[in-house]
């Protein structure tokens, strides 16, 4: 875009046009604004472009973090007793949650965000004869 800034002005000088005239003052200040105005794109343009490669670096570092975490945070890590698994019935999004926010009774999704309400109470009717934990049942009596 410069250069064709560059030509137009010297196109202009070119014309060898009148300097006391009105329209001459006019051409020339339309092309100082256009040369103004290519610059100023111009350094966006290279702006964007180390952006761009900055975004990219940041992306695969948090790409390297996501494996990381996915090879150290298996669902073996998740402790049964603490954790619940909830999936959300508008979305389908399977999600844990730990003891202190199922006590609460209700989470957002974090998927979409649905308000979501549940009851631990028929886990704490468990009479160690029932599939809720998958083994003999620690609250059996």
């Amino acid at each position: 875009m410069l250069e064709k800034v560059a030509y137009l002005k010297g196109l202009l000088q070119g014309l060898k046009l009148d300097e006391k005239d009105p329209n001459t003052e006019l051409f020339v200040n339309i092309v100082d604004i256009l040369e103004d105005m290519a610059a100023a794109i111009a350094d966006a343009e290279d702006n964007i472009i180390e952006l761009d490669e900055y975004i990219q670096e940041v992306d695969e570092d948090l790409a390297d973090v996501e494996d990381f975490l996915d090879e150290e945070l298996d669902d073996d890590y998740l402790d049964e007793d603490d954790y619940y698994c909830i999936v959300c019935p508008t979305c389908g999004e399977e999600f844990s949650v730990d003891d202190e926010v199922a006590e609460c009774g209700r989470i957002n999704c974090p998927n979409c965000g649905e308000d979501l309400e549940f009851d631990l109470s028929d886990l704490d009717d468990c009479d160690g004869n029932c599939d809720c934990c998958g083994e003999d049942c620690e609250d059996a009596e």
